[in-house]
C-alpha cells in the first residue's frame, strides 16, 4: 500500500464517537448516589461529568451520547443538548441494559468506531496513543490501561508487547505477559462488535463480548496510557482522590475562579477566613466561611459551606451548603449538601445525609495517595 493510501485509511481521533456510560445505579458509592446519578456527584465542586465533556472538547469532538437511566433527569438538567461546545444526545434505557447493551440500544447516533467512557471516572489519559494503536493493530477493541501508582490497587489486565490482550483479571494467560495494567473504562470497539450484541438484552462488555472474542481468537488489544486516572469507587477513594489531584494540580478545571493561597491551596470567591488554620491540599468554594480557631487539613468545601468555630476537619468533603458545628472533630468524612452536623460531633468514615449519619469502610488513607501523588 503506497503512503497516500495508509494516510488516507488512518484512524483519528475526529474519526471516533464518543458515548459516556452514565446509566449505572452506583451501588457502591450510595448514599452520595441515592438521589442523584453518579456521573454528577461533585468532584473538586464540580460534577464529575464536567471533566470527561471537557476532556472530550480538548481532543476536538463535536457530540456525545450519554446513556440514562438511575436518575438521569440530574444528568439532563445539567447539560440539556450542548455542553462544553458539545452537541449531547441521551440513550435512555428503562431497562438497564449493561455495558455492551447499552452502547447496542445507542447504535443509531454511533459510527464505525466507538470511544466507550465509564462515566465514574476522571482522566487526563492522552487518548492520540491508544487511538493510533488501534488504528495500526486492527483490532475489534483496544483498552486503555494506567500502569502507575493510581492503578495498582485495583484487578490487573495482561497483555503481550505488542498489545494484544492475553487475559482479563482472574484469567490464566496462555503466555507470559510483560506488560499489566489496570482498565480504566476508556477503550475503542468497533461497530461490528456491538452490532453482534442481541438488540434491548441486557449484557456486558467486557464478559461477556471481549472474553468471547479472545476465546474465539479475535483481536482484542490493550494498551497503556500516561496521564492520570481516578475511578470513584466508593466513598474512601472519592475522598483520596480529590485530595490527589489537588497535590498534582492536573485538572485546571476545577479551580477555575479561585486563587491559589499556598502550594495546593486554592480559595474561591468571597471567602471568609477567621483566624484559622489552613492545611494543603484545600479547596474552599464560592461564598465559604470559617470561624475561628477551626483547623483544616485536606478538604474539599463546596460553595458556602459554614464551619462554625473550634472544629477540627482532616479528610473531609462538603457539599454546597453544608454547615460544620462548632467544637466538631471529623476525620474522613463527607457531609452532604444543606446538612448541618451537630456541634461537637466526633466522626470518623462517616457520610452525613439528609436523613442521617451512614457510616462507610474507611479503606486506606489519604496519606497513601498523597505520597502517590508527590
Amino acid at each position: 500500500m503506497d503512503s497516500a493510501a495508509s494516510e488516507s485509511t488512518r484512524l483519528r481521533v475526529r474519526d471516533l464517537s464518543p458515548m459516556i456510560l452514565a446509566a449505572g445505579r452506583a451501588m457502591r458509592l450510595r448514599p452520595l448516589t441515592q438521589r442523584r446519578a453518579k456521573a454528577v456527584v461533585p468532584f473538586l465542586n464540580r460534577p464529575l461529568l464536567d471533566y470527561t465533556l471537557d476532556w472530550l472538547r480538548r481532543h476536538g469532538f463535536a457530540e456525545v451520547t450519554i446513556n440514562l437511566h438511575h436518575a438521569g433527569a440530574s444528568i439532563v438538567s445539567r447539560y440539556r443538548q450542548r455542553a462544553f461546545q458539545m452537541q449531547v444526545r441521551y440513550s435512555r434505557e428503562p431497562v438497564l441494559l449493561g455495558t455492551a447493551g447499552g452502547p447496542r440500544a445507542a447504535l443509531g447516533s454511533l459510527g464505525s468506531h466507538v470511544l466507550l467512557l465509564n462515566g465514574d471516572v476522571v482522566t487526563t489519559l492522552t487518548l492520540g496513543g491508544l487511538v493510533a494503536h488501534h488504528g495500526a493493530s486492527e483490532a475489534l477493541a483496544t483498552l486503555a490501561l494506567t500502569r502507575g501508582p493510581a492503578g495498582s490497587g485495583y484487578p490487573q489486565c495482561l497483555a503481550a508487547a505488542d498489545g494484544r490482550l492475553l487475559a482479563f483479571p482472574g484469567d490464566d494467560p496462555p503466555e507470559p505477559a510483560p506488560v499489566s495494567g489496570a482498565f480504566t473504562g476508556v477503550h475503542i470497539v468497533e461497530r461490528a462488535v456491538l452490532e453482534n450484541v442481541p438488540e434491548r438484552a441486557v449484557c456486558g462488555i467486557v464478559d461477556p463480548v471481549y472474553r468471547e472474542l479472545l476465546a474465539a481468537g479475535l483481536p482484542v488489544h490493550a494498551v497503556g496510557l500516561p496521564g492520570t486516572w481516578y475511578e470513584m469507587g466508593d466513598p474512601g477513594r472519592y475522598i483520596d482522590h480529590q485530595l490527589a489531584s489537588l497535590l498534582r494540580g492536573d485538572l485546571p478545571l476545577a479551580l477555575v475562579g479561585s486563587r491559589r493561597f499556598v502550594a495546593s491551596g486554592y480559595l474561591g470567591t468571597h471567602t471568609h477566613l477567621e483566624n484559622v488554620r489552613l492545611v494543603a491540599p484545600f479547596l474552599l468554594g464560592s461564598g465559604v466561611r470559617v470561624k475561628h480557631g477551626s483547623y483544616l487539613e485536606g478538604v474539599v468545601a463546596g460553595v458556602r459551606t459554614r464551619f462554625e468555630s473550634g472544629s477540627r476537619l482532616q479528610q473531609v468533603v462538603t457539599w454546597e451548603g453544608a454547615c460544620i458545628g462548632p467544637g466538631c472533630d471529623l476525620r474522613r468524612v463527607i457531609v452532604m449538601d444543606h446538612v448541618r452536623v451537630p456541634a461537637r460531633t466526633q466522626a470518623e468514615g462517616v457520610v452525613f445525609t439528609p436523613g442521617g449519619p451512614i457510616r462507610f469502610e474507611i479503606g486506606e488513607s489519604a496519606g497513601s495517595e498523597a505520597a502517590q501523588a508527590g
